[in-house]
């Protein structure tokens, strides 16, 4: 039954984390058939939905504490699903943001209550590989969602993709009726069994943790150096599909194809960069963060001169450089999560873990790209109409959050030396 329940939280992560990706490859057509000023109103509506679902997590996250999850995200799964399917029936700009503002507060809940039932529904030494996966369909469902809308819209209108994904909410919503919700006396066992394990986290914000953070400097200057990170890189792949579509004339399903290529480097270099963070951690503590801002800086480098390359001239062979850079750029972001993911649990200790882990997701996934989709935007208009000069500045802002390593670095010898001299007196 456990395991059910699991495969049912995969499906619905997977089907919800398209919702904020869904409708950026369709931003040239939205503008057309919505009557919008430009492209800029879509990116807006992107970076509204995912400020909204930031803050909405929070609400989602106390209500689970209070009242059976399960119901929880049948009201939210029925949210979303309702008003992704009323989106279908916008006119203009302000009936689109609020279709899709509401369907931001539903798709708020999914982060913080399917990581508590997976918390709840699976023993702690399993915890690791299910929140892999878990992670790992987000990011697919991120990708998902640009995929199919991208190669849709040269053949059907924009409803279609959102028709789809409003189908697939209702199959989600009639699982959830087999989904296990663990009893409260249960938990609280499992939870005091397990609070004192390096593996123990949950989707909680306590306010009384902000001043052990604050007392743990490497972990602040962290979360600063993702925040910061995330308002570079955060926007890029989000508008990729728009920006071949926009600024080099390229039909969708060959921009879709270019953004599978150019991302899809991210899923072995996770890997890779993972296990050579390891091997360098295992000589020196500051291995992985060293192996991290080392594909920081080669990453950002590759996007600055990818990006610049074709402001010089769009010709066949510059937009083959443009593309190598691009694909480069790729690869070695992709290494950087996982890298900091890692650094960020060794630097905190178990009681705090928790409030740590929370406020990361709320920083960099969301509001970090949230304000990266805004200064898009801006350059958006700012640039005439064109996408690349607004993803080269990202891509310098990217490489500006270089000067986090010192600070990160002078403070995490010492914390994790602090974290070790804790363990060996337990």
């Amino acid at each position: 039954m456990q395991e059910q329940s699991f495969k049912i939280l995969i499906i619905l992560t997977l089907v919800s984390s398209t919702l904020f990706s869904i409708i950026n490859p369709m931003a040239r057509e939205l503008t057309a058939a919505l009557n919008l000023e430009s492209e800029e109103r879509v990116i807006f509506v992107n970076s509204i939905f995912l400020m909204v679902a930031a803050f909405s997590s929070l609400a989602w996250a106390f209500l689970g504490d209070r009242f059976s999850r399960k119901k929880l995200l049948l009201a939210a799964t029925f949210s979303w699903t309702l008003f992704t399917f009323l989106t279908l029936f916008s006119t203009d700009f302000y009936s689109f943001l609020t279709f899709q503002a509401c369907t931001a507060v539903g798709f708020g809940a999914i982060i913080p209550l399917v990581f508590s039932l997976t918390i709840d529904l699976i023993p702690p030494a399993e915890r690791g590989m299910k929140f892999g996966y878990l992670s790992a369909i987000y990011v697919l469902g991120n990708g998902l969602g640009q995929i199919l809308s991208g190669t849709l819209i040269d053949y059907y209108t924009w409803h279609a993709p959102l028709l789809i994904i409003s189908i697939s909410g209702v199959f989600c919503l009639l699982s959830l009726f087999f989904l296990e919700d663990p009893k409260r006396e249960e938990i609280k066992e499992l939870d005091k069994k397990a609070e004192n394990s390096d593996d123990y986290y949950f989707y909680h914000v306590k306010l009384n943790d902000l001043k052990k953070i604050w007392q743990k400097k490497s972990i602040f200057w962290i979360l600063l150096f993702n925040f910061c990170m995330f308002i570079g890189i955060g926007a890029i792949s989000s508008f990729l599909i728009s920006m071949f579509k926009k600024d080099f004339t390229l039909p969708s399903s060959i921009a879709t194809s270019l953004l599978i290529v150019v991302f899809g480097t991210q899923v072995p270099s996770g890997l890779i960069f993972g296990k050579i963070g390891d091997k360098k951690y295992e000589m020196k503590k500051r291995g992985r963060i060293n192996v991290a801002f080392t594909c920081l800086l080669m990453g950002s480098l590759s996007y600055i001169a990818g990006f610049s390359i074709v402001l010089i001239s769009k010709q066949a062979l510059y937009f083959s450089f443009f593309l190598a850079f691009l694909i480069m750029g790729a690869f070695f972001f992709g290494g950087i999560d996982p890298l900091i993911q890692a650094t960020l649990g060794e630097s905190t200790p178990p009681p705090i873990r928790s409030t740590v882990y929370s406020i990361n997701y709320l920083t960099t996934t969301t509001l970090g790209r949230s304000l990266s989709l805004l200064v898009l935007g801006r350059c958006y208009l700012f640039f005439n109409y064109h996408y690349v000069p607004g993803y080269l500045l990202l891509s310098l802002i990217a490489f500006c959050c270089a000067l986090f390593y010192l600070p990160i670095l002078k403070n995490l010898i010492n914390d994790l030396q602090w974290n070790n001299n804790i363990k060996s007196e337990n």
